[in-house]
């Protein structure tokens, strides 16, 4: 099934050779071919009719191009025209099979709500177009035309199809044989829907005629004045050009231009071929006002009505196409209408490009016109689309956009109130946002944009639509095109301001500001682009000088340096506008040297006050800080250098911190004696949730020492070390006045040699590496400590005590070596270079540095150990740099591998593999597996088994299995593996599912048994069950799909995919299959509730799309528990026939104890396994016996008088011997009855009790799989399994049993015929309803089918289903 993709591209206007970012990006793109259309609704709702692969579809997208619904027409159906009704409820979709319908436009997944058949003559050329109904309502009018009938209708939609009397017959219907009528557009304007339509001759050399029609609106009228139709001439040859002309779009503007005044128009572009313009292709554009269409019509209607125009007999001659009775509907045609105006005409002599297609229409106040043009019209080419406006007097004004379209384009489309139209090409429908005037940032390049919407909103600082500007009308508040009314030209004097030295501000603009509105003022304002501006205050100089006073707002804004603007503001809306940049200082806001200094040379900092300040003369002479010619800030200012720096928390050390450009300590000292007494430097620690102060000493210009006592700061439970941030803070008394300026973030280490969890001595000294803390072991308490904790603390290694080792891991390995030893114990080196040698049986096993933990543990690989096959343990030695020597014990053993299972699979792999044999975890375990060469990924491993998955391989063939452990390479020639070919699926029957599931889907193909497990996955669910496997078919369950299982989007079908050992299928991506609706099962047809015992009748069920399944073997009937046998040929896909039971039969207490009688039987309907209904009963009453009539009147006294005689005795012996026959037969009868139970009691009772032993014997026969090893190894007799087999399954047979031999056919039997049968026989065998069945009929043959018959059966059955053997449970 093929893939269907949509797509909808998203492309922008903007000026010429301008792009917005935005334009081009791909949003979404719909594949279209074939005819297509696209109607868009007045919220932005998008309909897209498109054909693909010869089949049509209606998409819905919502106003963020989301696909909302789908629907897909019958395959060969492709969609003509759409429309939306005049109040957008309904949509309307016009298709090839000569049908229109009508759906409801919210909610596309009802269904039609209106099919209206045969209306349109073909689907050559259609035009579609919706108009409302006089009195209310909505109706369409569809216009077509098969090349020899020219058809136009009117009908109601939404039930109103009564009230419009059109509706019962066609408008306008007319056989001609001389010209085809190609449908171009339709509008709705007043009381008449238009059509502009072209008369193609089909007559050779003959010409055309281009026309509009008027129909009126008026559903009462029938009358030909209702439809009225004149020529139009764009081409400047009275509308007549030959054969191979074109329209290129017909559009209705509702305010079109035409010199002062604006009144409905219709736009029409065409073109004439070569043969008409001598050899040169002519493309026009032109306009028809409403006004001169319904002039000439009215003239037209009054030379029909006098006679002056006969009836028509070729499209060359204007004509009547009846008479102009008011009692038989018509058309009149006039002499050509010459057009209002001619906008565009482009001789195309070369045609290298074409015009095809336009659109005129109405957008803020303004008529645009698009145009497309298709380069090489010839191939398969693109088109560019150019938009324009057009001016006063119905002329083409300046072409604003040049946008290029992937493919030429049919179809331009676009909806009142709507920013977007939309183009349809040969393969996508492309949306088109009208403008983009929010790319343009600033009023000069907004104002200068050629395009026609976008202008300056100058009070709201942005460029827009007029519509989007408030207040647009008023002068100099919405600038477009004329630049000069940008207020962008403005200016400051002067241009940077200090607060200590504080100025006005003068502000200069290029002209005067707009004009206020009613209850608006203008402010003055600063703003720095974050927060809300400020208001200043402000003085009026003239109209375009302004004196601004902003000493209070920088005071507030708190900034050394900052750089603001300062202009204007609506008090409606206090955005800034005609604004200008202005540099200001605020020195007394710096908070440090750096800060200060950083202000282009305006501030000085003051070292010792530790201030700034812009007047120098407020600063101590010889304490003042100002950077030098070629310096900045980093090179006067004190500051605070990086570490590292480290400080242990548990002893009292001193932290010495790096700085700079101190001022010397004498400074100090003579300002605390003259001013500044209480002044003095601290460190501060920030932790995490405090801080901690401690005294700082001043030793030069370059270091202070924090002094720090020992526990004024705690780790953490579990911390060895921690970072906090330290700062150098001048402080005067406690009271932080200033920070050095730190050159970057200062973080100390903190840490304590006793909060690391160390062993041995080894162990504290590795915590020193790459750290410098300077920790050592203290012998005396076993401790790793500060130096100043423990006076003989030992800091060197070969102080350290000797290495022990504790544990070996693993402990034993192959003797091809290759195993990663990870070997623990005590003082073991502080680095891995401390570590001198490693033997393993005298064997070098390479230390690998990774892997060392210092004192505690290191890695070493071992290598080939050649002196022994058998197990054998060896000492591991370990020699230290200092001479010490550590010891421990391994093993090496030899690995073996005796079986693999299965033996074969797939060359796709993913064949769940078991390799067995002994030692298969030894080392590092398993490395790698090879099947015949190709990997199989390891999954598990353990003493005698490994677990692994089958990798590709891209030839069949055998070969070894291999089994790598560490360096050792196991094989064992006797154990292969065999790479067949892939399962390959070609086919699916049935085609459908259901969403309930349940259902049997076969697939055919090749190889299909040879993976372990196949599983059918649709739409991510899989199936509960594996799939039936054999060589040629797969048989699966279909899983449940749920409630929704297409989900949001409706497509063609969902994704299903064989998961089978990861063999790939059949070539297609993806995969889809059909879902249908569930069969629904209602009720019993009431006739047939009630049967006769022995003459039962056919029951018939109501339902609905019973025929989506396969009836035989999908649906199954019953009747109280007794199948119901399915009737398929009087079965209809609403009425499931079937021929119940002729009796029902009821177990009673007594088990196996079976009576016929009388009784009702509920009907239970199932649908594969997932789906059942239960629907009522059907009752079962015995058939009706003839009986003797009795009398209650007594015999006469004189009858017996006389008739006492000899009659009389005769009578009475013949009674007699008739009641004792009788009593003796049923006394018979009953005691035969009795045994025939009685033996069946007997007999299911022995069956039950064999199977509980042979239940009990399988559970005795499943040992451990080292049982059975050790069984061997005591050399007890066993069988193999073939033996085994033959014995278990049949006890009695011989060796020349049947079913060891090869198959042996007659003579004269063809082999290769007699085996299809028997693989068709061996699939039959495999369904499961087929194998109930034929068990079922063997248990029937009562007296026939032996006990030793049904244990030879089950055991063949068992032999024929190992694949499959879930058969052979409960």
């Amino acid at each position: 099934m093929f893939k269907t993709r949509f797509l909808l591209l998203y492309v922008c206007f903007g000026g010429i050779g301008l792009f917005h970012k935005e334009c081009g990006a791909q949003i979404r793109q719909f594949n279209v071919s074939g005819q297509s259309d696209v109607v868009v609704s007045s919220t932005g709702q998008l309909f897209v009719g498109a054909n693909i692969s010869q089949t049509g579809y209606l998409v819905k997208l919502n106003t963020t191009s989301a696909q909302q619904e789908l629907l897909q027409f019958p395959s060969g159906t492709s969609v003509l025209r759409l429309s939306l009704s005049s109040d957008e409820s309904r949509l309307v979709a016009c298709l090839s099979n000569r049908s229109c319908i009508e759906y409801d436009a919210n909610n596309l997944a009802k269904g039609p709500v209106t099919v209206f058949n045969n209306i349109l003559t073909g689907s050559i050329n259609v035009s579609l177009v919706s108009a409302p109904v006089s009195g209310g309502g909505n109706s369409f009018y569809a216009g077509s035309s098969n090349g020899t009938v020219n058809l136009i209708g009117q009908y109601g939609l939404d039930g109103t199809a009564g009230s419009v009397s059109r509706t019962s017959g066609n408008l306008f219907s007319v056989t001609v044989s001389t010209f085809t009528r190609n449908w171009y557009g339709g509008f709705v304007a007043g009381f008449y829907s238009y059509f502009v339509v072209l008369d193609l001759s089909t007559s050779p050399g003959s010409e055309t005629g281009m026309r509009v029609l008027r129909v009126c609106d008026n559903s009462n009228e029938t009358s030909v004045a209702a439809m009225v139709e004149t020529e139009l001439n764009c081409v400047g040859l009275r509308g007549r050009v030959d054969a191979a002309s074109r329209f290129a779009g017909a559009s209705l503007v509702n305010a079109y231009p035409s010199g002062t005044s604006f009144e409905p128009t219709i736009v029409v572009a065409a073109v004439t071929p070569n043969s008409i313009n001598g050899g040169s292709s002519l493309s026009r554009v032109c306009t028809f006002s409403l006004s001169s269409i319904d002039s000439a019509i009215a003239n037209a209607s009054s030379r029909c009505s006098s006679g002056a125009l006969p009836w028509r007999s070729s499209p060359s001659s204007p004509s009547c196409y009846s008479t102009c009775n008011t009692s038989s509907p018509g058309a009149i045609s006039t002499p050509a209408l010459v057009q209002t105006s001619t906008l565009l005409s482009v001789s195309l002599s070369n045609k290298s490009f074409d015009l095809s297609y336009t659109m005129s229409f109405n957008y803020e106040s303004l008529t645009l016109l698009l145009i497309a043009f298709t380069d090489q019209p010839n191939q398969a080419g693109q088109s560019t689309l150019y938009a324009y406006r057009v001016t006063d007097g119905a002329s083409l004004g300046v072409r604003f956009s040049v946008l290029p379209m992937p493919g030429p384009v049919t179809r331009l489309t676009w909806t009142s109130g709507q920013n977007y139209v939309y183009a349809i090409t040969s393969t996508s429908v492309v949306q088109v946002p009208i403008e983009q005037c929010s790319s343009f940032t600033d009023c000069l390049s907004c104002a200068a944009n050629v395009n026609p919407l976008c202008g300056w909103c100058t009070v709201e600082q942005k460029c827009s639509r007029r519509s989007q500007c408030q207040n647009s009308t008023v002068s100099a508040r919405w600038v477009q095109g004329n630049t000069s009314q940008c207020l962008s030209n403005t200016s400051v004097t002067p241009t940077t301001y200090t607060l200590e030295r504080p100025t006005n501000i003068t502000l200069t603009i290029s002209s005067g500001l707009p004009s206020p509105l009613t209850g608006e003022s203008f402010l003055c304002l600063l703003s720095t682009g974050n927060g809300v501006p400020i208001s200043v205050p402000c003085s009026l100089v003239n109209q375009t000088t302004f004196i601004y006073n902003i000493t209070g707002a920088i005071s507030q804004l708190n900034t050394p340096k900052l750089v603001v603007n300062i202009g204007f503001g609506s008090s409606l809306l206090n955005i800034p506008f005609a604004t200008s940049r202005l540099t200001t200082y605020n020195c007394a806001a710096a908070t440090s040297c750096s800060s200060c200094l950083q202000t282009d040379g305006v501030c000085g900092w003051c070292n010792v006050e530790k201030r700034c300040t812009a007047v120098n003369s407020s600063c101590s002479n010889f304490t003042s800080v100002t950077p030098a010619g070629g310096q900045t800030y980093l090179d006067v200012c004190p500051s605070l250098l990086n570490g590292p720096y480290l400080l242990p928390v548990a002893v009292n050390r001193p932290l010495v911190l790096n700085t700079k450009n101190l001022p010397p300590q004498g400074v100090f000292a003579l300002k605390a004696a003259l001013e500044l007494p209480g002044y003095q430097y601290n460190c501060s620690l920030q932790l995490s949730s405090t801080s901690v102060t401690l005294p700082a000493n001043y030793t030069n210009t370059t270091s202070i020492s924090c002094l720090y006592t020992a526990a004024q700061i705690s780790l953490p439970v579990g911390t060895t070390a921690m970072l906090a941030n330290i700062s150098l803070i001048w402080t005067n008394s406690g009271t932080v006045v200033y920070p050095i300026d730190p050159l970057g973030v200062i973080q100390v280490t903190l840490y304590s040699c006793s909060s690391f969890s160390v062993t041995s001595c080894t162990s504290c000294l590795a915590v020193n590496i790459g750290t410098g803390y300077g920790c050592g072991w203290c012998g005396g308490t076993s401790r790793c400590v500060e130096p100043e904790i423990c006076p003989s603390i030992t800091n060197q290694l070969l102080n350290c005590p000797s290495p022990v080792l504790r544990s070996v891991s693993p402990s034993s390995g192959p003797f091809g070596g290759g195993t990663r030893l990870t070997i623990t114990g005590t003082d073991l080196g502080v680095t891995v270079g401390d570590i001198a040698n490693v033997t393993v049986g005298g064997v070098n096993c390479m230390v690998e540095p990774d892997g060392f933990k210092p004192g505690a543990q290191f890695v070493c690989v071992t290598g080939n150990y050649s002196y022994g096959g058998m197990p054998q343990t060896v000492p591991i030695s370990v020699t230290m740099r200092s001479g010490s020597v550590a010891t421990a014990q391994y093993t090496y053993v030899r690995p073996s591998i005796s079986s693999v299972f299965p033996k074969s699979g797939p060359m796709a792999g993913r064949t769940n593999v078991t390799i067995e044999g002994m030692s298969l975890n030894v080392g590092n375990g398993v490395k790698r597996v090879l099947l015949n060469g190709a990997m199989c990924v390891v999954l598990q491993s353990s003493l005698t088994q490994v677990n692994c998955t089958s990798s590709a391989q891209n030839v069949t063939g055998v070969g070894v299995v291999t089994v790598y452990i560490d360096n050792e390479v196991t094989i064992n020639n006797a154990v292969t593996f065999e790479h067949t070919n892939n399962p390959n699926y070609t086919s699916v029957s049935p085609d459908r599912i259901i969403p309930a599931g349940g259902i049997i889907l076969t697939f055919t193909g090749t190889y299909l048994n040879v993976s372990q497990k196949a599983l059918l996955v649709i739409n991510g669910m899989a199936g509960t069950f594996p799939c039936i496997q054999t060589f040629t078919t797969l048989k699966c369950y279909a899983p449940p799909l749920g409630s929704n299982p297409i989900g949001s989007s409706l497509s063609p079908g969902v994704d299903y995919a064989i998961v089978m050992d990861g063999a790939p299928g059949p070539v297609g991506d993806p995969l889809k299959i059909a879902v249908v609706s569930n069969p629904i099962f209602t009720s019993i047809n009431p006739n047939d509730l009630i049967q006769t015992v022995g003459s039962v009748k056919i029951i018939r069920i109501n339902g609905m799309n019973i025929m989506n399944v396969d009836i035989l073997s999908e649906i199954r009937v019953t009747v109280g528990g007794e199948r119901c046998t399915i009737d398929l040929g009087t079965t209809t896909d609403t009425v499931l026939s079937c021929q119940p039971p002729q009796n029902l039969s009821t177990v009673s207490s007594t088990p196996s104890k079976k009576r016929q009688l009388s009784s009702n039987g509920t009907v239970i309907v199932r649908v594969g396994q997932s789906l059942g209904y239960t629907l009522g009963a059907v009752n079962y009453y015995a058939s009706t016996t003839q009986s003797f009539p009795t009398t209650t009147t007594p015999f006469p006294v004189l009858g017996v008088a006389v008739g006492v005689g000899v009659g009389g005795l005769v009578f009475l012996v013949v009674v007699v011997v008739m009641a004792i026959v009788t009593v003796w037969y049923r006394r018979d009868s009953t005691k035969k009855s009795r045994q025939v139970d009685n033996l069946l009691i007997m007999l299911e009772t022995w069956e039950a009790n064999m199977a509980d032993e042979c239940k009990r014997a399988f559970a005795e026969l499943q040992t451990e799989l080292q049982d059975v090893v050790n069984v061997h190894d005591k050399n007890y007799p066993y069988r193999d399994f073939r033996s085994f087999a033959m014995k278990f399954l049949f006890p009695t047979a011989e060796d020349d049993h049947p079913i060891l031999k090869p198959v042996q056919f007659p003579a004269g039997v063809d082999p290769s015929e007699a085996r299809k049968k028997l693989e068709i026989f061996e699939e039959l065998i495999l369904g499961q309803k087929v194998l109930l069945v034929m068990i079922h009929t063997l248990e029937d043959q009562h007296g026939r089918f032996t006990l030793q018959d049904r244990c030879n059966v089950a055991s063949l059955l068992i032999v024929a289903l190992q694949k499959n053997l879930f058969y052979a449970t409960e």
